[in-house]
């Protein structure tokens, strides 16, 4: 969990609230009703304006949000627990960065900002101390509810509370959870029996009161539910609703037998076994209490309230036969005396899937037809209906009446499609275009189960791919790069259909700017899981070839490499590519792909990769062939006046730049002398970063690359001669090496004269082999030029000396031309006259005659005049 733009907003409206009212004096209700309306409507209309408290925010990325903030509230309460919590890495810098949160106000912001799932998970998987402080708050908050309005966060927090007392298994417990843990849940199971403020019941109807009374019971049967189901069921430490988020407030060493699956009954930690058994034990005498109750008057009563088309007395009697069921089947509950009263008024719920099974086609969609209450129950029979796929008329019902199927109900339904189209050819395009429109209905978890199994053996397969996939591609990847509340889970449903076509449209979109690159990030994670998948006959992962695919496509397109490049470097360090894959498989066959073919873009696209994706320590144990690779392409890129490239430059750039992380000085003796042979003829400008192999002779770059010795008497012509070839073919840092190579023997004029001389004789060169490419490496020498003198040459403050020196070498430049080359000379020399301009405060009287007279094209002139015309007083 990370400071991210989301997180500081969030953090800023609740500093900004608490300046209005001060948090740490809202500790209760009494008097402070108002105050604690305003601090939660702030932070409610901030929720609504970002969009997470509206119809359409239960995105994936929407929950994962309002998550974080929930988890973050606890983190800034007044709970004793984050004392010992704040000194952890990972979550210490979250903790109290906002005005201590009150627990009453906590509380309040739970219950009213739609946090309650959150609450859920809070009590169930963050450590237990912080757990039970959290719940006990919230408990004791309970003393503010109206008895008829909390029976739901009730049944929620009980749940809660039992998870953690069978979660305490996987934890090396060594103060008083246990029985901290336990009164939590006495105290839920208490307000089941004697509400919050039970003296507004005197105030209900009869008819109000008998409904509550059924509503209250109808909470306690899902507690018994849900508790019993969770204890028969095999324990995991990370389950399928875990979130590792809250594993932040873990202390080192607290975890124990987190490989520990199976039923808890199976566990052997006696001591939360005996407590678990004490939950029932309570659990049940309550839930007695509550039957108890129940009178024949208020019984019957309940036959006349309806809700979803079933009576209270038909709903509350099917649940006692569904809790009767379970406890029934769990041999150490199976003989409390709560059994014997279940039996007196439980029913057994009507089979529809009887009724459905029996009747003919006609029947059933007259019934459907019907939109009465029974009606839905019909159409929820009818997906397990005997031999449905083949009934054309019975399919077209379930099509148009899915908005009435539950996750579940959809779930059910996908898995008798998906093994009738498996086992049969017969309407098969009905039944395909149904199933896809099923799985869209599926939950998320789901979904994931459904493709795990339709691609088993990590291998993928088109086998559902429907007619409509292409426009279905097309609507979804729309809405996920055009609107922000987009679930990126709805991938999945096209994913599942063709996983190649997908892979290969988020990668080309992810080509076309950064934020698509963004997005795609985001689709990429939902379909992580799937990155080692391979289609049949083929030897590379599909995803894999996929970027490949891509990168064939962007790879030309320089201004789009950095947005591939991005999705890439997420993809590695989420591991979604395995940094060895991404290295072997894509980077090094590019490589030497792009130097055998002489591509430029190929390898100047592979070296941006590599250096945005790998850290230094990344590469070690690829060291020596990644040097070797590197030498290769410095030799490839390394261009001559008639071979020179745009990008190459930028390329050997980076390249000396990852040759410099992955220096050759601390070498193995076995990786110096492989290294030595595959480098053999390596060019000499190239050697000088690869030296430490050999040792050659020199002190500095110059004479180590030339071979050499500089000293004030050598022959300055075949210093610049030598010049001449080296600065054509090296990059501006290099430029700054020569310099301060020949500072070592001589003086900056000198210098300046040598580099000069050189460029002379480049300029001669071109002009008698002009091409393009001459062109643009001259050009580019030129910009090298400028700034080497802007930087080296130059020192502040300017004099008239530096100044004529500068303009008289220049001239001599730009004189011996090209025609056709002067616009774009005057262009880069620009840069270098305006910094002299801006810097030189006093002319000498004669000097702007001496600098115009060196210049023989108009154009340099009326550029000189314009840019020193505040400081030169001559006429044109």
């Amino acid at each position: 969990m990370e400071f991210t733009p989301v997180l500081s907003a969030f953090q800023g409206i609740i500093i900004t609230t608490d300046s209005v009212h001060s948090f740490s004096k809202l500790k209760a209700r009494g008097g402070n009703e108002e105050k604690i309306e305003y601090v939660v409507g702030c932070l409610k209309n901030f929720l609504q304006k970002k969009g997470y408290l509206t119809k359409d925010c239960d995105s994936i990325e929407n929950i994962k949000i309002m998550r974080k903030f929930a988890f973050y509230i606890c983190l800034n309460a007044d709970l004793l627990i984050l004392e010992d919590l704040v000194s952890m890495d990972g979550i210490a810098f979250l903790i109290w960065t906002v005005p201590t949160i009150s627990k009453c106000l906590m509380c309040e912001m739970y219950w009213n900002l739609d946090m309650e799932k959150f609450i859920y998970e809070i009590l169930a998987f963050t450590s237990p101390l912080l757990s039970i402080e959290v719940a006990e708050a919230l408990l004791d908050h309970f003393k503010y509810f109206n008895p008829t309005e909390c029976m739901g966060r009730l049944k929620m927090l009980s749940l809660g509370c039992y998870r953690l007392i069978c979660r305490l298994i996987y934890f090396n417990l060594k103060g008083d959870e246990i029985i901290r843990s336990y009164n939590n849940f006495l105290k839920c199971l208490k307000y089941f029996v004697e509400p919050p403020n039970a003296s507004k019941l005197e105030r209900l109807s009869t008819d109000e009161e008998f409904k509550f009374i059924g509503s209250r019971l109808c909470e306690m049967l899902s507690v018994v539910s849900g508790c019993f189901s969770h204890y028969t069921a095999p324990q995991k430490f990370k389950p399928s609703d875990y979130e590792d988020l809250y594993e932040l407030s873990y202390r080192d060493g607290i975890t124990i037998n987190k490989q520990f699956s199976a039923p808890i009954s199976q566990c052997k930690n006696n001591d939360v076994i005996a407590n678990i058994d004490n939950c029932h034990v309570a659990l049940l005498d309550k839930f007695q209490t509550l039957l108890m109750e129940i009178s024949v008057e208020i019984f019957c009563a309940w036959s006349e309230f309806e809700e979803n088309g079933k009576s209270m007395q038909q709903s509350i009697g099917e649940s006692c036969y569904k809790v009767l069921k379970e406890l029934s089947d769990i041999s150490c509950v199976s003989d409390h005396a709560v059994i014997a009263m279940l039996q007196q008024i439980s029913c057994k719920p009507m089979n529809m899937v009887q009724v459905v099974n029996k009747s003919d086609t006609a029947v059933i969609i007259e019934n459907i037809n019907k939109e009465d209450d029974d009606s839905n129950q019909w159409i929820k029979a009818l997906i397990f209906k005997d031999k449905l796929c083949e009934d054309v008329n019975l399919l077209e019902q379930v099509t148009s009446h899915l908005d009435i199927l539950n996750e579940l109900e959809c779930y059910n339904l996908f898995k008798i499609l998906y093994k009738y189209i498996k086992e049969n050819n017969f309407n098969k395009e009905m039944q395909l275009a149904l199933a896809i429109k099923v799985f869209e209905r599926c939950s998320t978890g789901t979904k994931y189960d459904i493709l795990d199994e339709h691609f088993s053996d990590a291998c993928f397969n088109d086998n559902l791919q429907v007619p409509e996939f292409k426009s279905m591609m097309t609507e979804i990847f729309n809405k996920l790069i055009s609107s922000q509340k987009a679930d990126m889970s709805d991938v999945l449903t096209v994913f599942l259909q063709n996983p190649r076509e997908v892979y290969g449209t988020i990668f080309n979109l992810a080509n076309v700017n950064m934020h698509q690159a963004d997005i795609m990030i985001k689709v990429m994670k939902c379909v992580e899981m799937y990155s080692q998948h391979y289609y049949n006959k083929e030897t590379e992962p599909c995803m894999i070839l996929a970027i490949k695919e891509a990168i064939g496509n962007c790879v030309n397109e320089e201004n789009n490499h950095k947005n591939f490049i991005h999705l890439l470097k997420n993809l590695k360090s989420s591991n979604t590519i395995p940094g060895a894959k991404l290295l072997l498989l894509i980077i090094m066959p590019y490589l030497h792909s792009g130097l055998l073919q002489k591509n430029m873009n190929q390898i100047c696209f592979q070296c941006k990769l590599l250096q945005a994706a790998y850290r230094t320590e990344d590469l070690q144990e690829y060291r020596a062939p990644t040097l070797a690779m590197l030498a290769q392409v410095l030799d490839t890129v390394r261009w001559k006046m008639n071979t020179y490239a745009v990008q190459a430059p930028l390329t050997l750039d980076i390249v000396l730049q990852l040759q410099s992380d992955l220096n050759t000085h601390d070498l193995t003796e076995k990786e110096s002398v492989w290294l030595k042979s595959k480098l053999r003829n390596i060019n000499p400008l190239n050697m000088y970063y690869f030296r430490h192999l050999w040792n050659p002779p020199g002190n500095t770059f110059v004479e180590v690359v030339s071979g050499m010795h500089i000293h004030k008497e050598m022959d300055l012509e075949h210093l610049s001669l030598w010049l001449s070839k080296a600065l054509s073919s090296t990059i501006l840092q290099e430029w700054y090496q020569i310099w301060d190579s020949l500072s070592t023997v001589f003086g900056n004029v000198k210098i300046f004269d040598i580099f000069h001389n050189a460029l002379l004789l480049l300029c001669v060169a071109e002009k008698s082999n002009h091409t393009e490419s001459t062109k643009s490496c001259l050009m580019y020498c030129m910009q090298s030029f400028v700034a080497t003198t802007r930087y080296k040459f130059f020192k502040l403050p300017l004099n008239d000396s530096q100044v004529t020196t500068v303009f008289i070498k220049f001239a001599a430049i730009a004189n011996l031309a090209n025609d056709n080359d002067i616009e774009d000379l005057a262009v880069i020399f620009l840069a270098l006259f305006a910094y002299m301009a801006a810097n030189k405060e006093n002319f000498s009287e004669d000097l702007p005659l001496t600098l115009l007279r060196k210049f023989k094209h108009k154009k340099f002139i009326e550029t000189i005049g314009n840019l020193f015309q505040p400081k030169l007083h001559f006429s044109k």
